[in-house]
């Protein structure tokens, strides 16, 4: 393993895709300001240094180093991105790689392997959008990895189950929310909130998705919308994120002639002050880890209908924190709309109920004491030994013995252009 520091810290190096507006990204942000610097020294990686959340980065004092992604893990440029990634490990002294999504991982477990430091995989969907060539490679990162991180229970079974991980090689460290920060924000940027969601004067759901995946299930809540409408023809509902997937929703709620009554938001930084100004959250996705939009909209004391998938139902207790319905079902969701919109006393319980149950289980220091913990005891010096039969299993990295070759193109290679985001073949 890579030697440590002089002043006996442990170097931590997160390494992620972008900086861009994320529920994953606003994590990592929130985890490197809070690790405890007196035994941490943080660093973060990443493909693209640009977006929201550089500037709270830097205010922190992270400054992330780029590492040029290919423009497709099948093609020979991978050993060049692996390698580099493998020589700034070593150069910066990193003792523990965390990766935190598909292509990270795909990079970090064999750039952690040529630099002789461990490596952290991150799994915190449910593969819905990975396909076979990807499934298998996930699967393969996973087995490969020293721990892999899971944010769910759903999460969790999959890895263990289908992918094929020791159990004791995974841990489970549900997402944290720094609630003074969450409502803080809350309180800033109340002109365009209201202006986006009525004010009160009219009853508003929200939906905070993005707009990359048809599984975030956008097409059904608008289809719900338009039964609500029926019944209830003065609510709004608005939809916040963006992605390819927005001009064919767009297309679908002209077809519904919700016109007036659907507002499309883009993506937001004032995601706090809209659901503190909104009726009513709603997340219809057709699978999910352990959502921040939902962590979220339960932050902000709103009552939530949200689809019975994955890490949903660890949040949502049904009729307690919130109510929940089966995924790719419209009339089941506009029925539990409609539900709480003519019970203001009920929504607001349950709202109510939502707050007091992330302020008691998803606090943002649990989650940072637990990645603390968790770092430490992987860089602890007897880790290793109680993962024999885990490293007997791994297979062959396919990048094995390229060394040489990868360090050789590192130094030569161009970096790839933004317009290109890495694949897997």
């Amino acid at each position: 393993m890579t030697e440590g520091r002089a002043d006996g810290r442990l170097t931590v190096a997160l390494f992620i895709h972008t900086l861009q507006l994320g529920g994953a990204e606003g994590q990592i942000v929130e985890l490197l300001r809070a690790l405890d610097r007196r035994r941490f020294a943080p660093l973060l990686f990443c493909f693209y240094a640009e977006g929201h959340h550089l500037a709270a980065l830097r205010d922190i004092g992270i400054e992330p180093e780029v590492i040029p992604p290919p423009r497709s893990m099948g093609r020979p440029e991978a050993l060049v991105t692996i390698g580099r990634l493998a020589a700034a490990c070593r150069r910066r002294g990193v003792q523990l790689l965390h990766p935190q999504d598909f292509y990270t991982n795909l990079v970090a477990l064999p750039a952690a392997r040529l630099a002789g430091t461990r490596c952290l995989v991150s799994r915190l969907d449910l593969a819905h959008w990975y396909g076979g060539v990807r499934r298998a490679a996930v699967a393969w990162t996973s087995r490969g990895a020293d721990r892999v991180w899971v944010n769910a229970e759903a999460v969790r079974d999959l890895v263990v189950h289908e992918d094929r991980v020791p159990a004791e090689r995974v841990t489970l460290l549900r997402n944290g929310i720094d609630l003074s920060r969450f409502d803080s924000a809350a309180r800033e940027g109340a002109a365009e909130a209201i202006e986006l969601t009525g004010g009160g004067l009219v009853p508003c759901v929200v939906n905070v998705a993005n707009m990359n995946h048809a599984v975030k299930g956008q097409v059904d809540l608008l289809d719900a919308a338009e039964r609500v409408r029926r019944e209830l023809p003065r609510v709004r509902f608005l939809l916040v994120g963006d992605g390819p997937l927005r001009k064919d929703l767009e297309r679908r709620s002209r077809e519904l002639g919700l016109e007036g009554s659907v507002t499309f938001a883009s993506r937001r930084t004032d995601v706090p002050a809209i659901l503190a100004r909104s009726s009513l959250a709603v997340s219809a996705s057709h699978a999910e880890g352990l959502s921040n939009a939902v962590i979220e909209a339960m932050a902000a004391r709103l009552p939530l209908v949200a689809t019975a998938v994955g890490g949903n139902v660890e949040l949502v207790r049904d009729g307690v924190t919130g109510l929940l319905v089966p995924p790719r079902s419209p009339a089941a969701l506009a029925g539990r709309i409609l539900e709480l919109l003519r019970q203001p006393g009920r929504a607001r319980e349950l709202g109510a109920r939502a707050r007091r149950f992330v302020e008691a289980e998803l606090p943002l220091d649990r989650m940072v004491r637990g990645f603390e913990r968790l770092y430490e005891g992987m860089a602890a010096p007897g880790d290793g030994q109680q993962l024999p039969s885990a490293r007997a299993q791994r297979p062959r990295l396919a990048f094995a013995g390229c060394r040489r070759r990868s360090e050789k193109s590192a130094s030569a290679s161009a970096p790839a252009s933004k317009e290109s985001e890495p694949a897997p073949v």
